[in-house]
C-alpha cells in the first residue's frame, strides 16, 4: 500500500468497547502505551516491528511494537510511547510524525496499550536495546491487509478456551495484542 492511498483511507472510529478486559475491570488495568511505526519502504507502506529477547521473564520471545508501561515522569500515554520508542530502538519520533492514534486494547494479563500511529517519511537508523529487544524489522502493510495470510489460533488460558488470530513472519507468530492492534488498524482503512 502506497503512502497516498494510505493517508486517503486511515480514520478513527468510534471506540470500541468490545475489545478485551471487561468493562468493569478497565479502571484496574495497568496503563501503557505503543507506537505504531508506518515506514515508507520503496513507495509502500510497512509497519516497524520488534522482537523481545528469549530470555525475558514477560513475553519472551514475542512480536511487538515498540512501547511499555506508563511511568510517573511521563506527561501522557502518547509520551510513554514516544519514550520507549527512543529507548527501545534508538530513534526520535516528534510529535508531527504521529498521525492519530487507536482505541485501547486490553489484555487478559491486566494491561490497557493505546496504540499511536506515526508516519516515518524513511527507514530510520535503528539502535537496538539488546536487553529490550532481540531484532527489528518491516511487514508489508499490503501483506497484514490481505486475510488469507491469518490464521486462528487455539488456546486456553485459567480453563478458558481461546480464539486468537495469529501471522507467521519468519521472526516467529505475531499474535496476541499486537496482532490485534494490527487488525484494528486494517479495520479503519476499510
Amino acid at each position: 500500500m502506497q503512502l497516498s492511498e494510505f493517508l486517503a483511507r486511515f480514520h478513527i472510529q468510534q471506540p470500541n468497547n468490545e475489545v478485551g478486559f471487561p468493562v468493569q475491570m478497565r479502571n484496574i488495568a495497568k496503563q501503557s502505551a505503543v507506537l505504531v511505526p508506518l515506514v515508507n519502504v520503496n513507495d509502500e507502506i510497512h509497519l516497524l516491528l520488534c522482537k523481545r529477547p528469549d530470555y525475558l521473564k514477560h513475553h519472551p520471545g514475542q512480536i511487538c511494537f515498540p512501547g511499555g508501561k506508563l511511568e510517573q515522569s511521563d506527561d501522557n500515554l502518547l509520551a510513554t510511547a514516544l519514550r520507549e520508542t527512543h529507548e527501545e530502538i534508538g530513534i526520535v519520533v516528534n510529535n508531527n510524525h504521529v498521525i492519530g492514534d487507536m482505541d485501547s486494547y486490553w489484555t487478559l494479563t491486566g494491561f490497557e496499550i493505546k496504540p499511536y500511529i506515526a508516519l516515518l517519511p524513511e527507514k530510520p537508523n535503528l539502535s537496538l536495546a539488546s536487553d529490550e529487544v532481540a531484532n527489528a524489522f518491516y511487514l508489508p502493510l499490503a501483506a497484514l491487509i490481505d486475510q488469507t495470510n491469518w490464521q486462528d489460533i487455539q488456546f486456553t488460558r485459567q480453563f478458558s478456551s481461546y480464539t486468537l488470530t495469529g501471522f507467521q513472519t519468519e521472526y516467529g507468530l505475531l499474535w496476541g495484542a499486537t496482532a490485534q492492534i494490527i487488525r484494528n488498524l486494517i479495520k479503519h482503512l476499510n
